[in-house]
């Protein structure tokens, strides 16, 4: 028998190969006007492959002010990236196409010649395979919404903000800090300044799992439904994107029927096929190579 033993060979089988898990992003978006007389909101999301963009963009400035400059700031972002060779800096892109776009909406005229002196938020994400990186100037929102999590990764642009830093410096105090906040949600950034310099976009990319969702909204779907809310009707509706942008908007109208601002989603669902399966095989086999003996 010692003998037998010394000519057990033990082999090794590795793995076959597999293919590369292919991912998937889908992208549903929806846009209401509200109670307001014109629609100022401009959104856009395409998806192609491994790769997709999307963006909304809030105008303001009354009348066409307000579309004509949500538009213009959407167009510039938009042309740019299917305009572009290879990006290898994404972050550097959207820094670079944010000031693009902040003077050409600031140059922006109306029908006798005059500048336009309207302005846009603009909030736009970019995916390439699971790198997620985004960019926010004023005070529309991005979430990232993970199993049962929520998180906005975005600061609102306003005078609240800059009242926060100088309260928490010891510049101001409560006292004043309370007598100023009827001005708080006044934007302190935005497109069309012609010097925008606050902005906040992600240098290193957030990356995605199996099954998150990116929300990207305008300011009248926060201000009309919470956090909790949001991710309530984001899970109710699953994998169906488009559903869940259309029950958002619907949802914000419904609470708040007077006074209900433009609202605007773009929802993007990040998901790898073949996933689950290499998971259960993994839990079987214990993550570890399959052994047997040959004589």
């Amino acid at each position: 028998m010692a003998e037998m033993e010394k000519d057990i060979v033990t082999v090794r089988l590795f793995p076959q190969h597999r293919a590369e898990p292919e991912v998937k992003i889908e992208i549903g978006t929806s846009s209401i006007i509200g109670t307001r007389r014109s629609q100022e909101d401009t959104i856009f999301g395409y998806g192609s492959g491994k790769e997709a963009i999307a963006l909304v963009c809030d105008g303001m400035g009354g009348l066409s002010g307000g579309e004509i400059a949500s538009k213009a700031a959407a167009e510039s972002l938009v042309n740019a990236w299917f305009g572009r060779k290879e990006i290898e800096d994404i972050p550097e892109f959207l820094e670079k196409e944010a000031l693009k776009a902040d003077e050409k909406v600031f140059q922006q005229k109306n029908d006798k010649g005059e500048r336009l002196r309207a302005g846009t938020t603009i909030v736009a994400a970019i995916i390439r395979g699971n790198e997620l990186y985004w960019l926010s100037v004023g005070d529309s929102k991005i979430y990232i919404i993970r199993g049962k999590e929520i998180l906005s990764v975005c600061r609102e642009h306003n005078y609240r903000l800059t009242l926060n830093q100088q309260l928490e410096q010891g510049e101001l105090t409560p006292e004043e800090y309370a007598a100023e906040e009827y001005r708080a949600e006044a934007l302190i950034s935005y497109l069309g300044m012609g010097n925008v310099s606050l902005m906040d976009l992600n240098r290193q990319p957030f990356l995605l799992e199996d099954g998150d969702i990116v929300l990207l909204s305008s300011d009248g779907l926060y201000r009309s439904l919470s956090e909790e809310e949001i991710l309530c009707l984001i899970k109710e509706f699953g994998g169906d994107v488009q559903g869940a942008a259309d029950v958002l908007t619907s949802a914000a109208l419904g609470n708040k029927q007077s006074g209900q601002d433009n609202t605007s989603v773009v929802v993007m669902r990040y998901s790898v096929s073949g996933r689950k399966e290499e998971q259960e095989e993994k839990k079987k086999t214990g993550g570890k190579q399959d052994e047997f003996k040959k004589m």
